[in-house]
């Protein structure tokens, strides 16, 4: 047993999406696997897809990533997205998983993320040096009728945001967020998020991205009573994405936290859940 780590090859997908599909996840079939690896969303360099860990020519682990470029404050930055960390049994208890973590995180000036990890990793990931993201999440019911002015047509938006947001419609959409825009007089405030029903029977919408900080922490109890249905639904949004703690929203933890790594120019509040996982392979946020 010699296992070897390397970055991932285009070549090593149809092996990928085997292992995956046979050992991690049987309910994931293998083209839902592949959409991990569709997208191309860091222009500029060769698409970073995560690492393998190989044996005698065989795959035996995998550590995705789902690469993206963002403009925060004016500047370039690259984020890293964590996905799929899996190792065949046997090649568990040698060191890899570490080793496969820390190679992972080496680039000082990128941003990783980890966004559904399961709670029995947390401890490890904060001995290799991430940090906890995010362990709450703001929860608003629909408690009237809509008083301010917002659309949900994705081509309408697209047409009164900037170019960058632009890119996130086009590349975010085809994976199921949707969008919704408030304006007022002199402001507006973009947010996407996505809808999906959980455990307990309550649809969330659940929020991935807003551009405007404030005027979201002002306006998300109107934007739950414009675009929650009748019923058991939520609007949520991690705490980090509002202003401030005198919020009038029901708190709840998130079950596993959320994790990064950053450089120092970087804050939690700059960190959204767009270009994950969460997209590519259809999952709900925790």
């Amino acid at each position: 047993m010699t296992p070897k780590i390397r970055r991932v090859d285009p070549r090593d997908i149809p092996a990928i999406c085997e292992l995956l599909h046979e050992n991690m996840n049987s309910t994931f079939s293998v083209e839902r696997w592949r959409r991990l690896f569709q997208p191309n969303w860091c222009d500029g360099r060769p698409q970073d897809m995560g690492l393998v860990v190989e044996d005698a020519g065989r795959i035996v682990g995998f550590h995705g990533h789902v690469c993206s470029h963002r403009m925060i404050r004016g500047q370039r930055e690259r984020f890293v997205n964590f996905s799929s960390w899996y190792l065949l049994k046997e090649y568990r208890g040698l060191g890899l998983g570490g080793k496969l973590v820390r190679k992972a995180i080496e680039d000082p000036e990128s941003t990783y993320t980890v966004f559904s990890l399961s709670p029995k990793r947390t401890e490890m990931f904060r001995t290799l040096g991430m940090e906890p993201l995010e362990n709450q999440r703001l929860l608003w019911r629909k408690r009237g009728p809509a008083e301010i002015s917002l659309t949900t047509d994705v081509d309408n938006i697209w047409y009164r945001v900037w170019p960058e947001e632009q890119r996130f419609l086009d590349d975010n959409s085809p994976y199921g967020v949707e969008a919704c825009l408030v304006t007022s007089s002199c402001d507006e405030c973009l947010v996407l998020f996505t809808v999906s029903e959980k455990g307990d029977g309550t649809t969330y919408f659940d929020v991935l991205y807003r551009n405007n900080p404030r005027m979201f922490t002002e306006l998300a109890q109107s934007i739950a009573n414009a675009i929650l249905p009748d019923g058991d639904a939520v609007l949520a949004a991690d705490r980090r994405f509002a202003l401030g703690g005198g919020l009038d929203a029901r708190v709840e933890t998130i079950r596993s936290p959320r994790f990064f790594k950053a450089p120092d120019r970087l804050k939690p509040e700059d960190v959204d859940l767009l270009y994950s996982e969460l997209q590519l392979l259809d999952l709900k946020l925790d």
